[in-house]
């Protein structure tokens, strides 16, 4: 733990005012990594419904970890490699074993689905210490994104190039996968950061889909960070 806290120091820090299309979306991933892992690892294997509940998210998370790494390969780090060849080596070859990861887990998930009684408390356990492993080697990954991969960009392409990459990967998203990452990112950003990228999705997304955001918020935020939502979007708030 020593070795990795001084690594951490010696990185450089982002830097201030740049794009950086990383931030929120990690954010999201990391809420979404926390919540399930406690909720594997206080789930009752004995009841069957709340087992089905912590394997369908830990499904859903882990549904989204594998397209977040693929939009990574497929835009960020093609824009990497196309100005800087061999930037991305260190982290691609993570995302391999990130996607050997995946599939393990997976498979624990499915073994815990099969088994019953002590075979299945067996079978929990080891997928909780698994997981909290890959959620370690993950919190890990995302910094070293957010640091070093972030500084080859900042270098290499202007902002207008590095937001058009993220509009790109947005628009590529699935709308179910949309939701999902909505549901988790938003609760995650700032207040701020929270009414910019609502107001930004005002101007573009379809008014169903804001309102079904709204209504998702409104369940899930403080008291105190709602009321600075609507206080942000001011008239425009949609309605939940």
């Amino acid at each position: 733990m020593a070795q990795t806290v001084i690594q951490l120091k010696t990185r450089r820090e982002p830097a201030a005012g740049r794009f950086d299309m990383y931030a929120q979306i990690h954010k999201g991933l990391r809420s979404f990594m926390m919540h399930t892992l406690e909720k594997v690892g206080r789930m009752d294997a004995w009841d069957e419904c709340e087992t089905e509940e912590a394997l369908a998210q830990l499904r859903a998370l882990l549904g989204l970890c594998r397209v977040h790494l693929e939009k990574e390969n497929s835009f960020v780090h093609a824009a990497m490699e196309a100005r800087r060849p061999g930037s991305t080596a260190r982290i691609a070859l993570e995302h391999v074993h990130h996607l050997r990861s995946l599939e393990a887990l997976e498979a624990a998930a499915r073994e815990v689905a099969r088994a019953a009684g002590a075979e299945r408390d067996a079978a929990a356990l080891r997928l909780y210490r698994a997981l909290a492993l890959f959620v370690a080697e993950n919190f890990e990954h995302m910094h070293a994104e957010e640091t070093g991969n972030n500084a080859v960009l900042w270098e290499d392409h202007d902002d207008a190039e590095l937001a058009a990459i993220h509009h790109a990967i947005v628009a590529s998203i699935a709308p179910d996968q949309a939701m999902l990452v909505g549901r988790w990112m938003l609760p995650a950003m700032t207040a701020a950061d929270r009414a910019a990228q609502l107001a930004e999705m005002q101007l573009g997304a379809p008014p169903a889909v804001v309102a079904g955001l709204m209504a998702m918020l409104k369940e899930r935020l403080s008291e105190r960070d709602w009321y600075k939502l609507g206080a942000a979007l001011g008239p425009t708030a949609p309605r939940a």
